[in-house]
């Protein structure tokens, strides 16, 4: 090994910078909503759809039905009603009534989240009926510009970062440039201008998920009620023989718990930002955006392999007929990496919030499970590529909103469960709802599940762990977040007859077993609760100070429940505290493999029993189910594993039909089915773990990679605790890895490839290079 002195610490990530490398490219118009290709800032969405007439379906991250505080009129009983019901819940689970346990916590149940709306669509281009030139659309992901073609006609849009707008140019029209503006909401004014107009738009009160068919489809409000208001501002301005336009949305939305802001307030803001990027110019406007979006998306390049010169639809076509899409277009792979990187940095900035169910992308005004954020699994997957991929920055809308849902769970933690800190469950909104959902009639198996917190504390963990964290940020945010969700944990846990300590009622999200003869879905200490719980009180208990008595309690607990280690079994992994009679033994969900992945508590006999788990759950399923299992796999490394997951999620998921199987869309998105932003951006988390762990105090490289992948290279992945990573292999053997540390995460660490392990000294002022040959010594 070599140490290779360079100046920039990230150097090894600069070096692999690109732009514009990484393209989709698709033939023809986008007639349907899932042809159509996104762009995103974080805040502003827009699905670039149509052709010559460019239609983009706008969104905007804070337009949800709802308004701060509303969901409290949903709470159907008083305090001691309600943890009256809950404590004659848990003595039925404990003496087993499990029936019986779930009608008393569907008394007590709220209603339910409310739902990320569209804002509308924007048509530009030439009158309709104007000459029709067969259409080249392509996304730059590098860059984040969607460009068009049609004749002579050619259009670039982006959603710029850098100044918060939307931005479309079209030059070389044959006709004039039409522009027209719909929307589902309420518009409550509009003006039209010389060269644009402006709309305000109002959101619904209410608006129920789709499996309420009975309530209504949306709520409007009146005698006086406010909602979050829209402001949406578009001008054009000729540059030569370019049309330039731009747009705005503002809103009125102003936290999850602060009041509503001023309408006037929000056309200002819209009105100033177009006026401020028109009067920019197209080139500077462009140049600023493509910067921003660079920075981050080049932090890592991924190479398996030369891409075909054909459209993306093309290459799909081909390789699925081949049978093994990575064997066939091994690029295909490295772009669907780099499509979920893309849509991460599109959909989840600092300052906003989180990417939701489904990102930041939703042309429905009832969306599947309301497009809200579902803590059980997939508002979490959306960051598991946050830190490996080097974009930290993605995950800090979510530590921000864990913050807005302590304080708002603990309310809930009060009031439901005469409980100290904070509690969240199964569904939440950009309210931060806590409550249990179901509206009286809903299945505890997923509307019962108070440990939304303890999951979401790893990511704050997992921020500090890879060296992403800022300094104060254990003192100021993990500390206090963790402290108050331990809190509450600690009063749940219940002492058990064999006097251990574990949970009751518990569930294992969405998952059912019989009792005789009946579905049930309510138990005792499922082992994503044990696990779950033991993590979070082992991260009070590390966070210290030794003389805390909340830190003594959570030792105190964690010396009285079992370790995950006891629920592995040769038959396979438990999912409550003893067996049953499972209803789906092929299950989405696999939730009891948590310590696997993303957790780290797996021992070997976890991981044997892990895998016997895994195989009769079967390979096929949702999308989002699809990439936890690679990260499964991948930490059992088994590679073949991996791949067979990849011909699964390279399906067409047009021809999947609707039941559970995952596949891709024809842009690409990923299908639970139906489309759900977490399969894609799961699976760009999910591959990163068969090129690099880090999981088990040292670095393992290339511990999972198909072999129909067995040469290619990536570089500027981030290793705990905090270690720069370019990886460079041929015909399955390591060609070369070159580390270096992030600042103040210097020293001497465990490297491990092809089962033999090494020490190496790391350090932040240079980089040091390993090959095969190092671990032959």
């Amino acid at each position: 090994m070599t140490p290779d002195r360079t100046t920039d610490p990230d150097e090894t990530s600069r070096r692999a910078r690109r732009r514009g490398g990484r393209r989709l490219v698709f033939e023809g118009e986008a007639r349907e909503w899932l042809e159509a290709l996104p762009l995103g800032n974080g805040r502003i969405g827009a699905m670039c759809g149509g052709g010559a007439r460019a239609v983009l379906h706008l969104n905007e991250e804070s337009v949800w039905s709802g308004a701060p505080w509303r969901d409290e009129r949903q709470r159907p009983l008083a305090p001691e009603e309600s943890q009256r019901l809950l404590a004659e819940a848990r003595r039925a689970v404990l003496e087993g009534r499990p029936r019986e346990a779930e009608e008393l916590l569907q008394r007590r149940q709220s209603g339910y989240s409310q739902a990320f709306l569209p804002v509308g669509s924007l048509v530009v281009g030439p009158r309709a009926g104007a000459d029709r030139t067969p259409v080249v659309r392509a996304l730059d992901l590098g860059a984040a510009v969607h460009e068009l073609r049609a004749g002579d006609q050619t259009a670039e849009t982006f959603v710029s970062a850098a100044d918060d707008v939307l931005v479309h140019a079209v030059s070389g029209a044959a006709a004039p440039i039409e522009l027209s503006f719909s929307t589902p909401l309420r518009e409550t004014a509009r003006e039209d201008l010389a060269d644009g107009f402006a709309a305000l738009l109002a959101a619904p009160l209410d608006v129920a998920p789709g499996h309420e068919p009975d309530l209504p489809a949306a709520t409007w409000p009146d005698d006086g009620e406010r909602t979050v208001e829209v402001a949406v501002v578009v001008r054009r301005r000729e540059e030569g023989e370019r049309t330039v336009f731009a747009l705005a949305i503002e809103t009125t939305y102003a936290g999850p718990t602060a009041e509503l802001s001023s309408p006037d307030d929000a056309l200002r803001r819209a009105h100033e930002r177009v006026e401020a990027a028109l009067a920019s110019g197209y080139e500077r406007l462009r140049a600023a955006h493509v910067r921003a979006h660079a920075e981050l998306f080049d932090r890592v390049r991924i190479d398996l392999g030369r891409a075909p010169d054909a459209s993306t639809s093309e290459r799909l076509e081909r390789a699925r007929s081949a049978g093994d899409v990575a064997a066939a277009d091994p690029d295909l792979v490295a772009t669907l990496f780099d499509y979920g990187r893309y849509l991460l940095i599109s959909s989840s900035r600092p300052g906003r919030l989180p990417a939701n169910l489904q990102g930041l992308w939703n042309a429905e005004m009832r969306p599947p499970w309301s497009s809200n954020y579902t803590l059980n699994i997939n508002t979490e997957m959306n960051c598991w590529a946050a830190e490996v991929t080097a974009l930290p920055e993605t995950a800090q809308p979510l530590i921000r909103f864990v913050g807005a849902l302590a304080e708002r769970g603990a309310r809930t933690a009060a009031i439901d469960y005469g409980a100290p800190g904070w509690v969240a469950h199964h569904n939440s909104d950009a309210w931060a709802f806590t409550a249990t959902v179901g509206a009286g009639h809903g299945s505890p198996c997923w509307a019962f599940w108070p440990f939304a917190g303890p999951w979401l504390i790893r990511h704050l963990s997992e921020h500090v762990a890879f060296g992403s964290a800022p300094d104060g940020f254990v003192d100021g945010t993990l500390r206090p977040l963790a402290r108050g969700a331990a809190e509450f944990l600690l009063a749940w846990l219940v002492r058990l007859p064999d006097g251990s300590l574990g949970t009751a009622p518990s569930t294992s999200p969405e998952n059912t077993f019989r009792v005789g003869g009946h579905e049930v879905g309510v138990g005792a200490t499922s082992t994503m609760d044990l696990a779950l719980a033991r993590e979070l009180l082992g991260t009070v208990v590390t966070l210290g100070p030794d003389d805390d008595p909340l830190v003594g309690a959570a030792r105190d607990a964690l010396d009285a429940l079992p370790e995950v280690s006891s629920r592995a079994t040769d038959e396979g992994v438990l999912e409550w505290d003893a067996v049953v009679d499972e209803v789906d033994p092929q299950h989405r969900h696999v939730s009891h493999l948590y310590p696997l992945y993303p957790g780290d508590a797996a021992d070997e006999a976890f991981e044997r029993a892990a895998a016997v788990t895994l195989d009769r759950r079967g390979l096929d399923s949702t999308g989002w189910s699809l990439a936890w299992k690679t990260a499964l796999w991948a930490r059992l490394g088994r590679a073949d594993r991996v791949a067979d997951l990849l011909r699964l999620f390279f399906r067409d998921a047009r021809g999947s039909g609707f039941g559970e199987a995952g596949g891709l869309y024809a842009n690409l998105f990923a299908a639970h089915p139906p489309f759900q932003i977490d399969g894609n951006l799961g699976f760009t988390g999910g591959f990163a773990e068969c090129l690099l762990q880090s999981h088990r105090g040292r670095i393992d490289l290339l511990p999972a990679v198909p072999t129909a992948l067995a040469s290619g290279r990536v570089a500027g992945l981030i290793a705990r605790p905090g270690v720069v990573v370019d990886i460079a292999w041929a015909d399955g053997r390591l060609v070369s890895a070159r580390l270096r540390a992030r600042s103040g995460r210097d020293g001497r660490m465990r490297l491990r490839w092809g089962g033999r392990e090494i020490e190496i000294e790391v350090s932040s002022g240079a980089d040091t290079v390993v090959s095969a040959a190092d671990f032959d010594d």
